[in-house]
């Protein structure tokens, strides 16, 4: 008896993961006791955590999976510190998760519970596909080795809990670097869900902020094709956001075909949406918006994940708001940059070059007929074109493109490492969207290149502002220093 548990002592000692461990000690115990199915289920708060599987049969139960406690026999063990013996489930199930353990073909369950410090912080699953399996000295024995092996497997559950939240701390880290790296955060959104996925399942990713009485969706990441990209605009009150808000904290949703209770959910099933985690971002105390995780399959969202994206939104939060609410670059109409952060990036995109070599391309460009909208509309109206011509040029600019409120109705675009010929082909694209949507706007535009046109900034606006003023005179015109009618 004695060598059998230093045996199983030694194998948890060493292991280095429970899946090692279910599996050794399962082979141990058969020697003696009939076991098909084993497992160690850990209670964690409202849910507990399968670990340390050890399978003959197809399993329903995962490692790692979380699983509800109430209800299961676990949770009857943890309240009673009782051994639980289910001699033959098909006459006896008394807990919700008989029936998958049913349909494995297990048909007996011994439950031991393992105590220390008088708590029980684990319970031992031992199942067979025999009934009436297990015998009054199998149990006596299995209880023995139950009190020799609880305290070594409480280090190791300690340690495996250390390890994970170290990955975790990492992990967290690392996200909110890639957030760091830039001040808008749109243009590293796809960078940092990508890796986010990693540690949180999800097919649509995005930020959202309150705006009045509407949520306005500011980044989205997603393989699901939904109608809310950027900018869309949506009532608060239909949307899962608006709960959070409400109650200052994070809201699952396990099956949306099952829980469906705001507007914008009968959208989100038509679209295969079934489960989704909303977590709030706050600043200062004040919430201002929602980072919205959402699957295509139901029951995603545990515990795990809410710890880490709650974990994530507090590192993030304060640079989400400053981003989209505070920053001192920003020009909040437009919702695109504006003239001081302009100064500051053609400044270290010249020098990069200096340094480095390479080309880009700078375009300022003018809205036609713009003081005719604005007297004919009044300045409300002016103000939600103005906004809505930004976010064309964003939409149709490339990711690496930066989109700036130059002053007034003029706007400016810095194209990094790309030649004349190729801005060109962007602005005319980004001009004719512009046509399409306003019978009434055009764009002028004037475009230079580094470092032909120009080494210097000053050189280089003054030679885009000389033809952005001659384009003027034509209106929905583009030229470049390419045109052999304009001398420098």
């Amino acid at each position: 008896m004695l060598e059998f548990i230093k045996k199983i002592n030694s194998i948890i000692a060493f292991s280095k993961n429970f899946s090692e461990i279910g599996d050794a000690i399962a082979e141990i115990i058969s020697e003696r006791v009939s076991v098909d199915w084993m497992s160690l289920c850990i209670p964690r708060g409202d849910n507990l955590i399968v670990k340390a599987v050890s399978s003959k049969v197809p399993t329903y139960f995962k490692e790692d999976e979380e699983v509800p406690l109430k209800g299961t026999a676990t949770e009857y063990v943890v309240k009673t510190k009782e051994i639980l013996y289910e001699e033959d489930l098909l006459k006896e199930s008394r807990f919700y998760t008989a029936k998958y353990h049913i349909e494995t073909g297990i048909r007996s369950m011994l439950r031991i519970p393992l105590i220390l410090e008088g708590e029980v912080f684990a319970v031992w699953v031992l199942a067979s596909k025999r009934p009436y399996a297990f015998s009054k000295d199998d149990i006596e024995l299995l209880k023995s080795i139950a009190d020799q092996i609880s305290a070594p497997l409480k280090v190791h559950i300690l340690y495996d809990e250390l390890r994970k939240q170290n990955e975790l701390i990492e992990s967290v880290y690392n996200l909110s670097q890639i957030v760091f790296s830039e001040i808008d955060i749109n243009r590293v959104f796809h960078r940092f869900s990508k890796e986010l996925k990693k540690l949180i399942p999800f097919e649509r990713l995005n930020i959202a902020i309150i705006e009045g009485e509407y949520l306005k969706y500011m980044a989205v990441a997603e393989e699901i094709d939904a109608e809310r990209k950027e900018g869309f605009l949506i009532p608060l009150k239909d949307t899962a956001s608006y709960w959070v808000i409400k109650n200052r904290k994070t809201l699952i949703r396990n099956d949306l075909t099952k829980e469906a209770k705001f507007p914008l959910d009968e959208k989100k099933i038509k679209e295969g949406i079934r489960s989704s985690m909303h977590v709030p971002l706050s600043y200062k105390g004040k919430i201002f918006g929602t980072l919205n995780f959402s699957s295509t399959y139901p029951n995603v969202y545990k515990e795990r994940e809410k710890k880490i994206a709650e974990i994530l939104s507090s590192q993030i939060s304060h640079i989400i708001a400053i981003s989209y609410l505070y920053s001192p670059f920003y020009n909040h109409l437009t919702e695109v940059y504006n003239r001081r952060y302009f100064d500051e990036k053609i400044e270290e995109e010249i020098k990069n070059k200096e340094r480095y070599g390479g080309v880009f391309s700078l375009c300022l460009c003018d809205l036609d007929n713009f003081k005719g909208y604005n007297d004919r509309y009044g300045h409300l109206e002016g103000d939600n074109c103005l906004k809505e011509i930004a976010q064309i040029m964003k939409n149709n600019v490339r990711k690496t493109d930066f989109v700036f409120r130059y002053g007034g109705d003029e706007f400016a675009i810095l194209m990094p490492n790309t030649t004349l010929d190729s801005a060109i082909k962007i602005i005319e694209r980004v001009k004719n969207k512009i046509k399409e949507k306003f019978k009434e706007i055009t764009i002028s535009a004037g475009i230079v290149s580094y470092p032909e046109d120009g080494k210097t900034r000053t050189e280089l606006i003054d030679k885009a502002d000389s033809l952005l003023l001659q384009a003027k005179k034509k209106k929905d015109t583009i030229l470049t220093t390419l045109d052999t009618n304009h001398n420098f």
